[in-house]
């Protein structure tokens, strides 16, 4: 089911000369950029992209600020294209991403190397007063799958070989997909020249992609690598000609709210958020145990002696 956006709420003078040093010291070390999404008080809106795994990273990075005094509060936004214009905009100051896949839809080209893409990324954000982190080790991609089954019917390990086929099947993923860069815009078409017999639209590589792969209503689908396929008979098809970046997870907020406590705060999650900790996450809320993502964050925090 389509995940609808959300909105949560956390979260006498000794004299004029002194009096007025005092206000020039507080009016220096104050940040704010009109929106509520900085100020001297520490007041932050931690924004989402509108699927959980995203949620989970926002939820994470929120916590970990909350945890340093900060006053946070969580709106979910909706895909990149929302999400990036709600922080230039300023109605969020904060918001967890993934690098390669922000570099991409700012019209840059991410390779595999994490370090070169967050740099490349770091130029692109500053002409918009924005700043990013460095990144996690924790990669997630966007990848293309198969059954089981449809993978030994058609001889299928790497994308290239669903070409001389894509005609007879039917592909199945994000709404914005079929323009979507790293998925099946006009690059990816140049690359690998996959022409489906029927594009359908469904979920931000979540559940209703994954039931629609199963009950076989599509034959390829495009979900998550690292937080999309928990416990099931799905083939990921090799990237062969390299269309997939190095895909870390990072944070991205405005240079307004930006202070030594928010970066300390993000660089002690991007520390231990590794791989293997981000899919174990993932596997809690999108497994059987069916966590909010809220409560996966909260409780990894408090694990990773981020939290009390």
């Amino acid at each position: 089911m389509y995940r609808k956006p959300r909105m949560r709420t956390r979260g006498l003078a000794l004299g004029a000369m002194v009096v007025a040093l005092a206000m020039l010291a507080a009016c220096g070390s104050s940040k704010s950029n009109g929106s509520g999404t900085g100020s001297s008080d520490k007041k932050i809106v931690v924004g989402a992209k509108n699927f959980p795994a995203a949620q989970l990273i926002s939820d994470i990075y929120g916590g970990a600020l909350a945890a340093k005094g900060f006053t946070v509060s969580y709106k979910d936004v909706g895909p990149t294209e929302q999400t990036y214009a709600a922080i230039k905009n300023g109605s969020i100051g904060l918001y967890g991403e993934y690098q390669g896949t922000l570099l991409t839809y700012l019209n840059g080209a991410p390779t595999s190397d994490p370090a070169a893409v967050n740099s490349a990324l770091s130029t692109k954000l500053k002409a918009d007063k924005l700043d990013v982190s460095p990144p996690s080790t924790a990669i997630d991609v966007n990848a293309f799958y198969v059954t089981k089954a449809t993978a030994d019917k058609y001889h299928l390990t790497k994308i290239s070989d669903l070409k001389p086929i894509a005609d007879q099947l039917t592909f199945g993923g994000p709404p914005e997909c079929a323009d979507r860069p790293l998925c099946l815009g006009a690059t990816e078409q140049a690359l690998y020249d996959l022409h489906f017999k029927t594009v359908k639209k469904l979920d931000e590589g979540g559940p209703i992609t994954d039931s629609a792969l199963e009950d076989g209503d599509i034959q390829v689908g495009l979900l998550f690598s690292g937080s999309s396929v928990l416990d099931k008979d799905f083939v990921q098809l090799q990237d062969d000609k390299g269309l997939q970046p190095a895909d870390a997870v990072v944070a991205v907020w405005r240079q307004s709210v930006d202070s030594s406590d928010l970066s300390g705060a993000i660089d002690a999650v991007n520390a231990k958020l590794t791989t293997d900790e981000y899919n174990k996450l993932n596997a809690e809320i999108n497994g059987s145990q069916k966590l909010d993502p809220k409560d996966a964050a909260s409780q990894w925090l408090k694990d990773q002696g981020l939290s009390s």
